[in-house]
């Protein structure tokens, strides 16, 4: 006596599309996910570029001068503006007398700031005239280690600005791409400043 078995199943050639269509998606999918991850590596150092921006107008309210920046616990005393630029990397809280982190400082006051992971921002400031204290202007420039761009803001334009790093992705941002702050001048427009090329705004 014979037994018919019912064997149902994919055959080869479907497998075989199956497989293809799965390997198209991949195809695509991919490279799309990398332009994801970028685009949010960028954004974390543009909204860092941003809030910094806010902390040095909100330090001019108090003491009627911008800041330099610096990585410490926050000093006992008020340092004097540093010309710059200054390149410190996150993250970073806001510093205290008890605890570093990053902050501003002029010869009149500081103001604590935050930092994202692996952002590096810069920032140059204008003492003016000399003896002056006081920052006059700033210069910020912001760059995710992951990302491809640089942002960054300065204290003569309302502007935010984006420039491509001619480097892309996987390197830091250093001193060389940060300009030095003039209170006469805005620095970043069409400008190119080391790896940061053609900043324009956004």
């Amino acid at each position: 006596m014979k037994i018919k078995m019912n064997q149902k199943g994919f055959t080869l050639i479907e497998l075989l599309i199956v497989v293809a269509i799965i390997a198209i998606l991949a195809a695509i999918a991919i490279p799309q996910f990398s332009a994801y991850r970028i685009r949010g590596y960028n954004a974390s150092a543009n909204s860092d570029v941003r809030n910094l921006a806010t902390a040095q107008e909100a330090l001019f309210a108090d003491t009627q001068a911008y800041g330099a920046i610096a990585s410490a616990v926050l000093p006992g005393t008020t340092p004097v503006c540093a010309a710059g630029p200054n390149v410190i990397g996150g993250p970073l809280s806001p510093a205290t007398t008890t605890v570093a982190g990053a902050y501003l400082y002029n010869g009149r006051g500081s103001a604590g700031f935050s930092i994202s992971n692996q952002v590096a921002i810069g920032v140059s400031g204008d003492v003016g005239v000399a003896p002056a204290i006081p920052c006059v202007s700033y210069v910020i420039v912001a760059k995710h280690t992951a990302g491809d761009a640089c942002y960054g803001r300065d204290a003569e334009s309302t502007s935010s600005y984006r420039a491509k790093h001619t480097d892309g992705a996987g390197i830091a941002l250093v001193v060389g791409d940060v300009p030095a702050a003039v209170s006469t001048s805005d620095q970043l427009g069409s400008a190119s400043v080391g790896k940061c090329a053609a900043f324009a705004p956004q």
